[in-house]
């Protein structure tokens, strides 16, 4: 997908993503769920190989974030050390859940789209 090359614009479109992944975690740490929506007009584009390259791709950078920052994050979550930080386990949930990740995900992508000539290409992502 082609993104926009505005920073600010760009920064906006991370801070939407993060906050939908948290409100995701949120739900359904509290024995919610989210339903995936049958209709979504890109659902031909969201393969099963493409949602879970998107999962996996959240879980590791979770995962590297952890591993390269974790005092940063342990303060920040307001965790001693002898507790540990784990990932939000993304990858572990019902396909149809991860579905609707992705759903969330591409609908916030579409918003900062770059129609134009100036773009920023992300990586395995369609159109």
């Amino acid at each position: 997908m082609k993104l926009v090359v505005n920073q600010t614009l760009q920064q906006e479109c991370v801070d939407k993503t993060i906050a939908w992944l948290h409100h995701v975690f949120e739900v359904t740490e509290t024995g919610g769920t989210i339903q995936m929506d049958p209709f979504y007009p890109r659902n031909e584009l969201l393969t099963p190989e493409i949602v879970r390259g998107v999962i996996g791709s959240i879980e590791a950078i979770f995962q590297n974030e952890l591993k390269r920052y974790p005092a940063y994050h342990r303060t920040a979550q307001g965790i001693s050390e002898s507790e540990h930080l784990i990932p939000p386990g993304f990858d572990q949930m019902p396909f149809g859940l991860q579905i609707a990740v992705v759903q969330g995900i591409d609908q916030i992508f579409q918003e900062y789209r770059d129609k134009g000539e100036n773009v920023l290409q992300a990586s395995n992502a369609s159109d």
